[in-house]
Parts: C-alpha cells; sequence; structure tokens
C-alpha cells in the first residue's frame, strides 16, 4: 500500500511518496487498494530479510503470507479478491523442492479465495523479494479510510498484541505456535463482506494499531475517547492484519450478532470526536 499519510520522521519512503504526489502524477494515492470502475488494486512488497528470514518461516508460510497481507488489504475495502500478478525474485539457495513448496503455498490460498493468477515476472537474485498485486471486484459497498465522521463508534477484530509478542519471542531464539498470526495472517473475508453493508470507514491493522489511528485522526480531522485504557502491548502490534472499522452507534447490536455468527472476535474501540490527536509509536518495519 501506498499512503501519503505515514507518521514518525519523515523518511526516505514518505518522503518520496509525497514529492510523487506533489507532482501530480499520482490517482487515488492514500487508501489501502485504489478503486478504478468496479475494480480494486492493491499491490505490497514482502522482502527477505525486512518483512521475514529463512530461519523462521518455511517457503510454505513466507509464500502463504505473502499473498494473505495482499488480500487483507482488498478485505478492508469490502472488495473480494479475483485475479494477482506475482512478481519474484527467487534466492540463488533455493532449490527445486525449496519452489515446489513455495508454490504450494501460493496454490492453497489461491484454492481458498478463488484467486487465478493471471502474470507476473521471475528473476534470480541473492534474496527472495515478492511483489504481488491483488485485483478484487467491488461487492455491496466500497470501504474507505476518509469516511470517518464525527459520532461512530470505534472496533477491531481479533486479539491484538499477539503477533508482537511471538515476533520477538521467535527473534529471541525461542519458538512460537504454527497457528502464529505472525505466521500466517487469519483473515475474516466472510464478515467482512456482510458488515460492509454498514460500515463506515474500514483499514486493516499492519502498522499497529496506534499508527493506523493516527492515520485515521490525520485524514478525518477526529481524535478518539476510549472506553477503556489501551495496552501499549497491543497498540504497538503491527502485522495483525486484523480489520478497523467504525459503524453507527444504531448498528453496534447487528455488528455483534454479525461477529457472533462467523466466530470472530471483535472489541469495542473508541467514540469519534472533532480534532485531531497523535500517537507516539515506532515503526514496525525500518
Amino acid at each position: 500500500m501506498i499512503s501519503k499519510i505515514k507518521a514518525g520522521s519523515v523518511d526516505r519512503e514518505t518522503f518520496f511518496i509525497n514529492k510523487l504526489i506533489d507532482s501530480k502524477i499520482t490517482y487515488k494515492i492514500g487508501d489501502d487498494a485504489v478503486v478504478i470502475d468496479k475494480y480494486v488494486y492493491a499491490m505490497d512488497l514482502f522482502c527477505e530479510g525486512v518483512h521475514f528470514t529463512k530461519e523462521h518461516f518455511s517457503y510454505y508460510k513466507i509464500a502463504k503470507k505473502a499473498m494473505l497481507v495482499n488480500i487483507s488489504d482488498i478485505l478492508a475495502m469490502g472488495a473480494k479478491p479475483i485475479y494477482a500478478l506475482l512478481g519474484i525474485s527467487f534466492s540463488e539457495d533455493m532449490r527445486l523442492n525449496d519452489i515446489k513448496e513455495f508454490q504450494r503455498g501460493i496454490k492453497e490460498v489461491c484454492k481458498e479465495y478463488k484467486i487465478k493468477i493471471i502474470g507476473g515476472d521471475t528473476i534470480k537474485d541473492n534474496k527472495l523479494n515478492i511483489a504481488i498485486t491483488i485485483i478484487g471486484e467491488t461487492t455491496t459497498k466500497t470501504l474507505f479510510r476518509n469516511n470517518l465522521k464525527a459520532k461512530e463508534i470505534l472496533f477491531y477484530t481479533g486479539n491484538l498484541g499477539s503477533v508482537l509478542k511471538d515476533m520477538r519471542y521467535l527473534y529471541r531464539g525461542g519458538s512460537i505456535p504454527k497457528s502464529s498470526k505472525f505466521l500466517t495472517p487469519k483473515l475474516n473475508a466472510n464478515f467482512v463482506y456482510e458488515i460492509a453493508r454498514f460500515t463506515k470507514c474500514a483499514m486493516d491493522i499492519s502498522d499497529g494499531l496506534y499508527c493506523e489511528l493516527n492515520r485515521l485522526s490525520k485524514l478525518n480531522n477526529v481524535k478518539f475517547s476510549f472506553f477503556r485504557k489501551i495496552n501499549n502491548k497491543k497498540a504497538l502490534s503491527g502485522e495483525e492484519y486484523e480489520l478497523l472499522l467504525s459503524i453507527s452507534k444504531k448498528d453496534i447490536r447487528r455488528l455483534m450478532l454479525t461477529a457472533k455468527k462467523h466466530r470472530v472476535s471483535i472489541t469495542k474501540l473508541a467514540i469519534t470526536k472533532r480534532g485531531r490527536v497523535r500517537f507516539h509509536y515506532y515503526p514496525h518495519h525500518n
């Protein structure tokens, strides 16, 4: 995802993106994906040494996560993923069996979400790097980040904090469950499709709750009155790929019933007010 809104000090990435936007050659940059006609496009990089290491991820898990983090952007806009373009630099140390396992991960995700691969490019390099473009189709309603208003209720799905905990434990030499969201994000596609009808605003939590709230605040000129104190371990945990969403107060019961139907855990976070706020956090990826 390319976003002009990035909290923290101005780094090379932010500088480059802002220069592109200032040059008047961009189109609708700033959301999880871009909508053109009835299609939604999202693209993310998944790079060795930045997003994963081969020491901690199997090739199968690398491929699955690379696909899922891109699908998450499409789902966050209430769209259904249908096509994918793959750009892959295969590292020189990969054997044919490694590539077979990598392909198995991609195949499994594509079959689960009924996605067709329609093209891409491959090269050989010293590291495994993956660029995936997912093309989705709009469903009942497209969800945008910039549609958050005052007096709306913010919720998030799942339980935040486990990814940061697992990541720290793993990189300190420990082992984590195979079911960890850090290894394989858990997406709730059918739940998202159903709540899109009455959801006002949505985005996925990829860089941590504080970071996403900063983005929403700056984009919509709102601040947040929290229903309970936020635990920093939850608010700073990136790569959660849970959904952050807003609804009208009248739709709370409807949301809770839908979450129960799809067995999705959901937490009431805050009510929005006019204003601006900025939370301090550290970037999840440098």
